[in-house]
């Protein structure tokens, strides 16, 4: 940029917060900033609550602190010191390191010493250069000229803990209902220091921001709900008036120009309900955008650019305009604006930056190119990372890029790409992840360490997609607890077969298995502890070893009902039986081969003899076995029943010869012939005094 070239800065912060360096648009609450401010100087501890969206944090940074700076903040000194921080995952970290930075201390020591005592925060702050003390004590042991400096550089304090409710929503901080040791020692704290600060009357002062529906969980510090209910104050919704005056100064103030019947419009069209101001801001900052940043005077057919209202609501003279503009947009980005309104532009915006993330990408690493499919995966599995629902609330969920990358589990797919194709949603003018990339280089490329966040939890509830991905993985998370219990089960019983899964819970988890694909990364995003990486690896590993084993095995012991189950007993029984046949028929053919051995058969033989003459087996199965033979060897059956004694000669041959009739008693044949005629000389031979 040359130093001649106009810098042009947007007077609307989109799902951002106000900052204190952007005060001069933020516009709207000063009734409320002035109630707040006699609020906190009256009780030196303030809880901030509203509901999401109305503008907590804005209002703290870009209303009360720009207010007590400016001189209308009654107290000890002029000078402010601001040590703001949020708990997210490690809260009294976060609140060593901020007040390390403000006290120009090691990050390390502070940590330490507020570990050790509930009033140390009091303590570092009393024993530093910011406060003066007792003065007539401090005239004895000063110069004159210490003495003005060291009230030129004596400040108040002022600690901001914003979006408290963090102390709930992270399982770090807040577990099985209970908090951490960690939240314990920052909420006991701020609580001691705002005591504190009211007995000493020390200018110490405390303030939380907090969305509203988390008040009730508060009771879980002691102490805490009586401090809410001493100074509490609820961040309403903004009026009409109100409304116009955050459209139309900001746009002012900054040099640009906004028609009044856009104004009205926009008013118009604001819905009742959370996330109100979220969808201005944003509205109104991509409308800046498409006013060439403020160039044009903002209007109705910037609006209808955005996907605000339809292009049949313009007025005449911009619908030609308006449609040949659309036709200069990719034809799969068209159908976004089937469907419009003021709470459509967050996703229009977004889905634009979900089909353009593979291009982004593609243009800035032509030698690295990635597939459109690869780009849309990782756009959808990271914001899943980044958003949970806790108690049917859809909440932001902090992970450091490298969480991501392992989460999604790919070979090519390393922390440097998902960071660039991430950055299309950190731009100037996108905002929906922070850290945003700003002027500073260092900012437009993320380390693997980076910890991303979405900017608003309005963006989730706004764009469609990412409420799906959100509710998705939240079931894909309770059906892995239900697993979970399951699977606890099997390995306490030692693995035991009788712990597996029967074929319903099996099939339900299997389809869980294949959509969900948990790897070491998804598994330990929902580990119960994360201070030892290694150690929670290793156990997410595992974890996922034991899973595939329980449903593997599982699938395995109900792999003939499942069969019945899908081709139906008719088809397995047909299917059987053709196997049966196929076996039997092997066998028999098998069985032809080797009665051709010589030897088999004289094996046979002998071993049929013994059981011939053996009593326990019964006269039937001999004759049948002698008719066998008879067949095998002609005109053996006749010698063989000759030789034997008179009794057993009798039965044996009344038994073939019944076997014979049995078998079909109309035959006519020799041998039939010969085992009667046998029968007949022998019973003849036994009346006339023959054998006995």
């Amino acid at each position: 940029m040359k130093t001649t070239d106009e810098l042009k800065i947007c007077p609307y912060t989109g799902l951002r917060s106000f900052t204190e360096e952007e005060s001069l648009y933020f516009k709207g609450r000063d009734l409320q900033v002035d109630q707040l401010t006699a609020l906190l100087e009256q009780n030196k501890f303030l809880m901030v609550t509203g509901a999401s969206g109305e503008g907590k944090s804005s209002l703290i940074y870009a209303g009360l602190i720009p207010n007590a700076r400016a001189g209308f903040f009654k107290a000890k000194y002029s000078n402010w010191v601001v040590a703001d921080f949020r708990p997210e995952r490690n809260p009294v970290g976060n609140m060593a390191q901020s007040l390390a930075t403000q006290f120009n201390s090691n990050p390390v020591t502070v940590e330490t010493e507020l570990r050790r005592g509930y009033s140390s925060l009091v303590d570092l702050y009393t024993n530093s250069s910011f406060y003066l003390g007792d003065e007539e004590n401090s005239a004895e042991e000063f110069s004159t000229q210490e003495i003005r400096d060291r009230k030129r550089k004596a400040a108040n304090l002022i600690i901001i803990v914003d979006q408290f409710e963090e102390f709930f929503t992270n399982p770090e901080n807040f577990y099985n209902e209970s908090p951490s040791s960690d939240s314990q020692i920052v909420v006991n704290l701020i609580l001691e220091t705002a005591r504190i600060a009211i007995r000493k009357n020390l200018p110490v002062y405390v303030v939380c921001t907090m969305r509203s529906d988390y008040i009730g969980q508060c009771s879980a510090f002691r102490g805490l709900p009586e401090y809410i209910g001493f100074s509490q104050f609820f961040v309403p919704g903004l009026k009409r008036k109100d409304l116009k005056q955050v459209i139309e100064e900001p746009a002012l103030l900054s040099g640009n120009k906004i028609a009044q019947r856009l104004i009205e419009r926009l008013v118009f069209d604001i819905a009742e309900g959370v996330d109100q101001l979220p969808i201005l801001q944003h509205a109104l900052s991509r409308i800046w955008m498409m006013a060439d940043q403020g160039s044009e005077e903002m209007d109705l057919i910037h609006y209808a650019m955005v996907g605000g209202m339809s292009v049949d609501e313009l007025p005449d003279e911009d619908i030609s305009r308006f449609r040949l503009w659309i036709k200069s947009q990719p034809e799969h980005q068209q159908h976004f604006y089937k469907e419009t309104g003021l709470a459509r532009i967050i996703e229009i915006h977004a889905n634009l930056l979900y089909e353009n993330a593979w291009d982004y990408y593609s243009q800035r690493h032509p030698a690295q190119p990635i597939t459109q499919q690869e780009a849309k995966r990782i756009v959808a599995l990271s914001f899943s990372c980044l958003t949970k629902i806790d108690n049917s609330r859809a909440v932001r969920n902090r992970m450091s890029l490298e969480e991501i990358t392992g989460i999604i589990n790919s070979p090519t797919l390393t922390t440097e790409v998902v960071g660039e194709v991430l950055n299309i949603f950190r731009e100037e003018g996108n905002s929906f992840i922070r850290p945003f990339k700003t002027a500073d280089p260092s900012t437009h490329h993320l380390s693997p360490e980076t910890v991303l966040d979405i900017t608003h939890e309005s963006l989730i509830r706004n764009w469609n997609k990412l409420n799906q991905w959100a509710n998705r993985e939240f079931e894909f998370y309770s059906t892995f607890l239900d697993f979970q219990k399951q699977l606890g089960r099997w390995k306490k019983s030692g693995k035991n077969r009788g712990f597996l899964l029967p074929v319903g819970p099996l099939s339900y988890f299997e389809n869980w298995y294949k959509n969900c694909k948990p790897n070491a990364g998804w598994i330990m995003r929902y580990a119960e502890a994360r201070e030892d990486t290694g150690a929670a690896r290793k156990h997410a590993e595992e974890t996922l070893a034991d899973i595939r084993s329980f449903i593997r095995r599982s699938a395995r012991k109900e792999m003939i009902t499942r069969s019945f189950m899908k081709y139906g007993p008719r088809r397995i029984a047909s299917l059987f039986a053709v196997v049966v046949m196929l076996v039997l028929s092997g066998f028999y053919g098998y069985n032809a081969d080797q009665k051709k051995n010589n030897r088999v058969i004289a094996r046979v033989k002998s071993e049929s003899e013994n059981l011939l003459k053996s009593r326990e087996v019964a006269l039937p199965e001999k004759a049948i076995y002698l008719l066998a033979a008879e067949r095998h060897d002609s005109s053996s059956l006749i010698p063989y029943l000759q030789n034997l004694g008179y009794r057993d000669r009798v039965s044996l041959a009344n038994e073939v010869y019944k076997q014979i009739l049995c078998f079909n008693k109309h035959l006519e044949s020799p041998l039939k012939s010969s085992v009667f005629e046998l029968l007949a000389r022998n019973l003849s031979d036994s009346t006339e005094g023959g054998d006995p």
